[in-house]
């Protein structure tokens, strides 16, 4: 069985509040035979709802590291514990929830409020509510940069902790595989560190982050009652020009040779199927799959809408039978530049591990 190993290190500095003091979690598995020149390394990314915890998660790490002879990587990046589901809420709105109650249960509940939720249980209805975040500019859902620079920061951790070890491994094969918002991040990681990785494979990425402009809703099951959870990201407010995460902009100036393979469901109800199209076809060495209906296999995909309901396991497996292994990869250079619009950023690692400075000119 795959060997399991963990690690926590001091993390980026904080590019929205100039702090530090953070700490990266990340876990990775290594292959149950010794690491060898064949070895590559494999970066797993989860959208909202999933995380580092995860079982599915803990299984891909485990089964993706001895059957394809991967090192398996993942990592608690910032914000990510905001994209789960929420832990308390607040009610939207007062006279919706008195509604529902009965004059003898608002009589029952104002005597003890711990009934209201056992009431509550066996209403057969729809109760709007909004999620209580308590995000602040030190940790949020960013839904970018410094989400990225996590997952940058968590393959070369352990690409220089395998190296100082002794071994030997395939520095030109380093895959990534997300899911939504996570498939998302690593197009992000990609343009902000263009030559780190060879494949990367895109299970319903979006152009942009949805949730900058409209509210996360998630529906969550009370005995009878459905409550529609809102979340609103402290991130609307934060980052002012949202165009720096949009993809047609981080690829306008991209000269990495990663291949791509973005799966995208032509009823993604996040997503412009035909945009997306457009802009992955404009990426060298990219491949645009659209999910139909007819394409609904039960197998690797049980729906053509977004995330498409795809077997984690089966889509990776499948997908990596279309990899294209890289005659060349160029390293990465200690210092270099990124742009991106009006944003500009420059990379120095030779300290290291990369750190990312930023800075917009008007």
């Amino acid at each position: 069985m795959a060997e399991q190993h963990h690690v926590k290190i001091p993390a980026h500095y904080n590019i929205y509040s100039g702090n530090s003091g953070r700490e990266l979690r990340i876990e990775f598995s290594i292959p149950s035979e010794e690491i060898n020149h064949k070895t590559g390394l494999l970066l797993l990314v989860p959208g909202f709802g999933g995380n580092i915890d995860s079982r599915v998660y803990k299984k891909m790490r485990e089964t993706f590291a001895d059957q394809f002879n991967l090192i398996v990587i993942q990592c608690d990046y910032f914000g990510s514990s905001y994209m789960q589901s929420a832990d308390s809420i607040n009610f939207s709105n007062l006279a919706t929830l008195e509604e529902l109650l009965t004059s003898d249960e608002i009589k029952q509940v104002n005597a003890n409020q711990s009934q209201l939720w056992s009431i509550l249980s066996t209403k057969s209805a729809i109760l709007p509510v909004k999620a209580k975040l308590n995000e602040s500019i030190n940790d949020f859902n960013d839904m970018g940069y410094m989400q990225a620079i996590d997952l940058i920061t968590s393959i070369e951790i352990v690409k220089a902790i395998v190296k100082d070890n002794g071994y030997s491994f395939d520095e030109k094969r380093i895959i990534g595989y997300g899911h939504s918002h996570g498939a998302y991040l690593l197009h992000l990681s990609n343009c902000l560190s263009p030559h780190l990785f060879s494949y990367l494979i895109d299970n319903s990425a979006w152009i942009e982050p949805s949730y900058m402009k409209q509210n996360r809703i998630l529906y969550q099951q009370v005995g009878m009652l459905t409550l529609a959870v809102e979340f609103e990201y402290l991130a609307k407010e934060i980052i002012d020009n949202k165009s720096y995460l949009n993809l047609e902009n981080l690829y306008k100036n991209y000269n990495g040779s990663a291949q791509i393979i973005s799966f995208q469901g032509d009823e993604d109800n996040l997503i412009d199927h035909i945009e997306k199209e457009r802009i992955i076809s404009s990426i060298p060495r990219a491949e645009f799959s659209l999910i139909t209906k007819e394409k609904v296999d039960q197998i690797r995909f049980k729906s053509n809408n977004h995330g498409l309901d795809a077997d984690f396991l089966e889509l990776f497996s499948w997908a990596l039978e279309m990899e294209k292994p890289l005659t060349l990869i160029e390293e990465i250079p200690l210092n270099y530049e990124v742009n991106i619009g009006s944003l500009h950023i420059e990379v120095n690692s030779s300290g290291g591990l990369p750190i990312f400075h930023f800075q917009e000119s008007k």
